[in-house]
């Protein structure tokens, strides 16, 4: 039995279309003009090359990819059988598991996320493209403004250029009420820095930021995630209490004590070490029938 447990962007690389939608409007205008065109050239490499070249031929690291993949009896994901890859994988898996992901740190933080309804909010957790923060940035403008509040992006993981962008167009829309971290800290600096902030917003329209977003429920975070993304639709359908990112009025207050308490609680019991044993039984009594 071979099992693929996939986890962050490696089947949008691997199929392009899946990456179609994942970039809001302002933030596909900006990668444009910054030139950060990636998805499309990959796009468009895959197409020229399936074009060109008989299947059969290994000339490109997807093509190997694509060979191993015709070989997976099983997958091991969040999503199980709702796998967004599912329909473009050359061969449909006997087996489907769920992720042994454990997105609970070996030291688990007691820190709690500041209550200060004037605390800083939090932007995403790097400069990745797929990021969408210049959509929030733009849209948000002017309740952050007259809110006198500052937001805060983790710039030390990414792109460069797309750092800078940010940073150039969010000082002009927010002046010193923007603050951005563009170095790496140790773990329990990173997390105090967290901390500080009362709200996180995910604007990603892709799967990503799980493991963040599990640290920002054992932290007490006000979590936004964009609620047509499979994330938040799983993070909803197992009890997380968690907001809408794409509503037209977004709620900045520190989460209440009760719902701090259940999303942790929530966040040990999906995503510790004993949920992550439980669930990778399964795995292992198919491994001994086969």
């Amino acid at each position: 039995m071979v099992v693929w447990a996939t986890w962050g962007d490696d089947y949008y690389r691997v199929f392009p279309s899946l990456s179609r939608g994942i970039y809001l409007p302002k933030s596909r205008l900006l990668l444009g003009v910054i030139g950060k065109f990636s998805v499309t050239l990959l796009g468009l490499a895959q197409g020229l090359r399936t074009f060109l070249f008989p299947s059969q031929w290994m000339l490109t690291p997807r093509d190997w990819e694509l060979k191993g993949m015709a070989r997976i009896d099983g997958i091991s994901t969040l999503f199980q059988e709702q796998f967004v890859a599912l329909p473009f994988l050359p061969k449909r898996p006997a087996f489907f598991y769920s992720t042994w992901y454990n997105g609970i740190p070996e030291s688990i933080p007691e820190m709690k996320a500041s209550s200060d309804m004037n605390g800083p909010i939090l932007l995403g957790s790097s400069a990745s493209t797929s990021g969408n923060q210049l959509d929030f940035l733009l849209e948000q403008a002017s309740a952050v403004r007259a809110s006198g509040r500052s937001v805060r992006m983790v710039m030390a993981y990414g792109s460069g250029r797309y750092a800078k962008a940010l940073q150039v167009i969010g000082r002009w829309k927010l002046g010193h009420q923007l603050e951005w971290l563009d170095r790496v800290l140790p773990l329990e600096e990173y997390i105090e820095y967290l901390a500080e902030c009362p709200v996180v917003v995910h604007n990603q329209v892709r799967n990503q930021n799980t493991g963040n977003a599990v640290l920002s429920f054992l932290l007490g975070h006000r979590v936004l995630m964009r609620s047509e993304t499979h994330l938040y639709q799983y993070f909803t359908s197992v009890g997380f209490r968690i907001a809408d990112a794409s509503g037209r009025e977004l709620d900045f207050s520190p989460l209440p004590e009760e719902d701090r308490i259940w999303n942790r609680k929530l966040a040990l019991e999906h995503f510790g070490e004993r949920a992550i044993r439980e669930r990778f039984e399964p795995f292992i009594s198919d491994l001994r029938r086969r």
